[in-house]
C-alpha cells in the first residue's frame, strides 16, 4: 500500500527525468500490491495534465486511490482533442477518484472490470459518456460530483451492476443524465439534480432494473424527466420515486414528466410534485402504457400539458392511463392540467380510486 506522488504535468514514461508523471504513478501502482494512493504536488499555476492519445488510455489494473488537491483549484486531467478514453478500470480493480476534474475524452472513465467510487469531482466535455460501465457485477458510487456537457453523464451497459448517486448534479448533457442500458441494475439516487439534459433525466430502458429516487429534482429535460421501459418489450422494472420535484420537462412523445412504456413495469410515486411538464402526445405529467402498474400516493400533479403541439393527438394533461394499465391513486391532487385538444385535461383512462384525492374535471 504505497503512496506515489505526481509532480509534473508532463506525459509519458521517462525513468531518467527525475519526476513522476500521472502515467508513471498509475503504472507503479499497478505493479504494487494492495490499494495504493496517488497524490499530486503541482505548481498552483499548472493544475492541468493533458493526456497524449498516442500513448492511449490510463489503464488502471490494481486498486488505487487517486486524490487531487484538498484545497484550491481542482487538478484537471484532460484529453488532447482526439477520441479516446482517459481512464480505464480493469482486472477487478477497486478505484477511488477524489477531487479531480476529468474532461474532454471519449469516456472520462470506462469500467471494464472492477469497482469505482467518485467523490467531489467534475466531469465535462466528454464525447460519449463521463462514466461508462461495460462491466458485469460492478459497484459504482458517485458522491457530491458534477456531470456537465457530456453525452451521457453515466451509462451502464453491463448487467447486474449497483449504482449509487448521492448529492450530485447532471446538467446540460447532450443525451441522458443517467442511462441504464444493461439489465438488472440497482440504482439508488438521493438529493441529486437532473436538469437541462437533451435526452431524459434518467433513462431506465433495459429490463429487471430496481430504481429508487429520493429527494431529487428532475427538471427542464428535453425528452421526458424519467423514462421507464422500452416500447413493445417486457421490462419487469421496479421504480420508486419519493419526495422529488419533476418539473418543466418536455417531450414530443408521451410522458413529459414520467413515461412508463413497455410492459410489466411497476412504479410507486409518493410525495412528489409533478408540474409544468408537457408532452406532444399523451400524459403531460405521467403517461402509463398498457400492461404496467402504477401506485400514486400524496402526489401533486398540477399544471401539465398533453397534446402540446395541438394536433388533436394526445390526452391526459395530468395523467394518461392506457387501456389495460393498472393505476391506483390515494391522497393525490390532479388539477389545472391542460389537453390542448380539450378533451381530457386532467386524466384520460380508468383508475382505482382509494380516496382522499382532488381531481379536476
Amino acid at each position: 500500500m504505497a503512496v506515489f506522488t505526481v509532480n509534473t504535468t508532463a506525459e509519458g514514461i521517462n525513468p531518467n527525468d527525475g519526476v513522476t508523471s500521472l502515467r508513471e504513478a498509475i503504472e507503479a501502482a499497478n505493479n504494487s500490491p494492495g490499494k495504493d494512493t496517488i497524490l499530486f504536488e503541482l505548481e498552483p499555476a499548472l493544475p492541468t495534465i493533458t493526456i497524449d492519445s498516442n500513448l492511449g488510455t490510463l489503464d488502471i489494473t490494481d486498486s488505487v486511490n487517486i486524490v487531487g488537491r484538498q484545497d484550491g483549484d481542482q487538478i484537471t486531467v484532460e484529453g488532447d482533442g482526439n477520441p479516446f478514453d482517459i481512464f480505464t478500470i480493469s482486472n477487478g480493480a477497486n478505484v477511488t477518484f477524489n477531487k479531480l476534474t476529468i474532461s474532454n475524452g471519449s469516456d472520462g472513465i470506462q469500467v471494464d472490470d472492477g469497482n469505482l467510487k467518485v467523490i467531489d469531482s467534475i466531469f465535462t466535455g466528454h464525447g460519449t459518456d463521463a462514466i461508462k460501465s461495460e462491466a458485469d457485477n460492478s459497484k459504482i458510487t458517485v458522491i457530491n460530483s458534477l456531470f456537465r456537457n457530456n453525452y451521457d453523464g453515466i451509462d451502464i451497459n453491463g448487467n447486474n451492476n449497483n449504482l449509487k448517486v448521492l448529492r450530485s448534479s447532471f446538467l446540460n448533457n447532450r443525451s441522458d443524465g443517467i442511462d441504464l442500458d444493461g439489465d438488472n441494475t440497482r440504482l439508488f439516487v438521493r438529493k441529486s439534480t437532473f436538469s437541462q439534459n437533451q435526452g431524459q433525466g434518467i433513462d431506465i430502458s433495459a429490463a429487471g432494473q430496481n430504481v429508487t429516487v429520493l429527494g431529487s429534482t428532475i427538471s427542464n429535460n428535453q425528452d421526458s424527466g424519467i423514462e421507464i421501459g422500452t416500447g413493445g418489450k417486457i421490462n419487469n422494472n421496479v421504480v420508486k420515486l419519493f419526495n422529488s420535484q419533476i418539473i418543466d420537462n418536455l417531450t414530443g412523445d408521451s410522458g413529459g414528466g414520467v413515461n412508463v412504456q413497455g410492459t410489466d413495469n411497476d412504479l410507486f410515486m409518493v410525495n412528489n410534485t409533478i408540474t409544468g411538464n408537457s408532452a406532444g402526445i399523451n400524459g403531460g405529467g405521467v403517461s402509463v402504457e398498457s400492461g404496467n402498474t402504477v401506485v400514486l400516493g400524496n402526489n401533486k400533479i398540477i399544471g401539465n400539458i398533453a397534446d402540446s403541439d395541438n394536433d388533436g393527438i394526445g390526452d391526459g394533461g395530468g395523467l394518461f392511463i392506457g387501456l389495460g394499465a393498472r393505476v391506483a391513486i390515494a391522497q393525490t391532487t390532479i388539477t389545472d392540467n391542460l389537453d390542448l385538444g380539450d378533451e381530457f385535461p386532467n386524466i384520460k383512462g380508468d383508475l382505482i380510486n382509494f380516496g382522499g384525492n382532488q381531481i379536476g374535471v
